[in-house]
């Protein structure tokens, strides 16, 4: 704790580092008691919505009304963390909340975070599924191995225990059907969603997500470069009401 306190004292103390200048004005509204992030300049809107997916999930939105078309590339977008110079333990290293929450930003590291291709995200998810439906066939076979031993002296029949073993496998196949549901719309919606590069003529509107790698930290520095410019967001997931 003093050496936390310390590395933050001489964050804010020694930081000299300035801020980038930007001149755009970033702003927000309200959706279903969450913050969405949004800006306007020179005719593009880049909206920035964490309510869904969390700010690791960001939904993005991009609108062209600049009179022209042009090419947006979502594999240049890039995110970082503010963290506590010092400080390498993970739990304790973006811990930065409170002084985020009054707009103090000097002074902080900003960790680099891993930005996922689609495909590479298809294989996350691929194998979370695999651990998930591991862990569920562990826990029924644990279930399984209790209720067994809390019957003691088993008087049922034959046929009273193949019906029971039947009952047992139908629970087990309808959950694993749904948890293969589950898992193919996951995979389907980001075969669909994620954000690829794509020509957005003027007028149009184009959206999708990204995924990052998540840190245990509540706020999120989203660099969108879009038609020569760099939408330059600090976006959070925190509840307004």
């Amino acid at each position: 704790m003093k050496k936390l306190f310390f590395s933050l004292m001489m964050a804010f103390v020694c930081g000299g580092a300035m801020a980038e200048e930007d001149t755009k004005e970033y702003k927000t509204f309200v959706k279903n008691d969450y913050h969405v992030f949004y800006c306007l300049h020179n005719g593009v809107t880049v909206v920035v919505d964490p309510t869904q997916g969390g700010i690791f999930e960001p939904h993005i939105s991009i609108i062209n009304e600049s009179g022209r078309e042009f090419i947006f590339e979502p594999q240049k977008i890039t995110a970082s963390a503010f963290a506590i110079p010092g400080v390498s333990s993970k739990s304790a290293r973006y811990r930065v909340e409170r002084f985020l929450a009054k707009g103090d930003t000097l002074g902080f590291d900003k960790d680099q975070l891993k930005i996922y291709t689609p495909e590479k995200y298809i294989k996350v998810e691929n194998k979370a599924n695999f651990w998930a439906t591991l862990l569920v066939g562990v826990v029924n076979g644990a279930v399984k191995v209790g209720a067994n031993a809390l019957r003691g002296d088993d008087n049922r029949s034959p046929e009273e225990r193949a019906a029971d073993r039947l009952i047992e496998d139908k629970y087990d196949d309808r959950l694993y059907q749904e948890m293969s549901n589950e898992h193919q719309q996951e995979i389907k919606r980001i075969k669909e969603q994620y954000w690829r590069a794509n020509t957005i003529f003027d007028g149009e509107e184009h959206e999708g997500f990204i995924a990052i790698k998540p840190v245990k930290s509540q706020y999120l520095i989203l660099d969108i470069p879009v038609n020569g410019e760099n939408f330059h967001f600090i976006i959070n997931n925190n509840k307004k009401y």
